[in-house]
């Protein structure tokens, strides 16, 4: 019987022609089982390479719905998506590339109660995500059940990768804790190609893994950066301390971890409102209206009120909120956060709008 069927073997054609790749390489990639969390900016050039390139059974799992702002970088949507999950239509869009290959989707976030059964099943774990509980989960649970898994995250114009394999160092070797004030790509903004480049790296490195090709990513953390086009590697070391890596340390349990309490454990509770009250708020007597973003984001959209920049607000509110109460909003609500949060910590009335100008429009 033969191993590809004749439509099989035309399309994988030049991978079979590759060194390195063969008809060996190729029987790998067929069937390979790869779980890809997170079907966004990352999760699009993954899933399209890996559908495309033959991998036999992909797993999809994202429980967000398509937004029209996701369409500036996540290749494998388009306006009629819009409102829709993501990973169910990453899952038809990878259908029409190839039907030869099994996709299946799940209407899910990543969480404590599906993860396992999942990494457990899978040959590699791609995690396309942008936050740090979900790496954390994928991480540890990667690690316990000595699975592979390669990271990704993007940040304005830059970018990091990494192929963590159950032998080497792990995630939380290299962060043991989530570092703290990290904004999201709706608050700091992100180049739309990075995330395509840093999910075509993931997939490269994924396909090299899988079809046995040496990979350098290795416990090797890769940095780049396009503003100057920059590529650098970092040798990953192993963490004496890390409560994974560590011989002294002892069985590690998932299950009783809080994944969002740990990485939020930093974050003190400040006061905000939702975007859904903004109007009336923005309207009352007590309040005074701060727009804390740059000139330049100002320039482009704002929704009145005044305009102090986050890092003059502490020396210019003192004389504009007399017997009133701030209320701060930014782009996504993660800097008027902590801006709400400072000023509250000097006895100022403060409030956020919880999800910013984004959640505004939304509502």
């Amino acid at each position: 019987m033969a191993e590809f069927s004749q439509q099989e073997y035309l399309r994988y054609n030049r991978h079979i022609q590759l060194p390195g790749v063969g008809i060996d390489g190729q029987l790998k990639l067929k069937s390979a089982r790869v779980l890809i969390v997170g079907c966004g900016g990352l999760g699009a050039p993954v899933s399209l390479y890996l559908a495309a390139a033959g991998l036999g059974n992909i797993t999809l799992i994202d429980g967000d719905s398509v937004e029209l702002s996701n369409l500036q970088r996540q290749i494998t949507f388009s306006e009629k998506d819009i409102g829709k999950n993501k990973a169910l239509c990453t899952q038809q869009r990878l259908q029409q590339l190839n039907s030869d290959i099994q996709v299946d989707a799940i209407d899910q976030a990543l969480s404590v109660d599906n993860a396992e059964a999942l990494i457990q099943s899978a040959d590699l774990v791609l995690d396309c995500t942008d936050n740090f509980p979900a790496r954390y989960l994928i991480n540890d649970l990667c690690k316990i059940n000595d699975t592979p898994w390669i990271y990704a995250s993007v940040y304005q114009q830059s970018g990091q990768c990494a192929l963590f394999t159950p032998q080497e160092s792990c995630f939380r070797c290299l962060f043991p804790s989530p570092p703290k004030g990290e904004l999201d790509c709706n608050a700091a903004g992100v180049l739309g190609v990075l995330p395509g480049l840093l999910g075509t790296l993931q997939a490269t490195e994924a396909l090299k893994y899988l079809a046995d090709i040496p990979c350098s990513s290795v416990n090797t953390l890769l940095l780049v950066e396009t503003s100057d086009m920059h590529f650098q590697k970092i040798t990953l070391q192993k963490d004496s301390n890390c409560i994974l890596c560590s011989d002294d340390n002892p069985v590690f349990n998932p299950s009783n971890n809080d994944y969002k309490l740990h990485c939020s454990a930093a974050e003190k509770s400040i006061s905000s409102i939702s975007a859904a009250d903004f109007e009336q708020w923005s309207q009352r007597d007590d309040i005074i209206l701060i727009d804390i973003r740059e000139q330049h984001e100002r320039d482009a959209f704002n929704l009145g009120g005044e305009h102090i920049p986050a890092d003059q607000l502490l020396s210019s509110i003192a004389d504009k909120v007399e017997n009133k109460t701030a209320l701060l909003y930014c782009q996504s609500g993660v800097r008027s956060q902590k801006a709400c949060e400072l000023l509250l910590g000097k006895n100022i009335k403060a409030l956020s709008v919880a999800g910013g100008i984004t959640e505004i429009i939304r509502q």
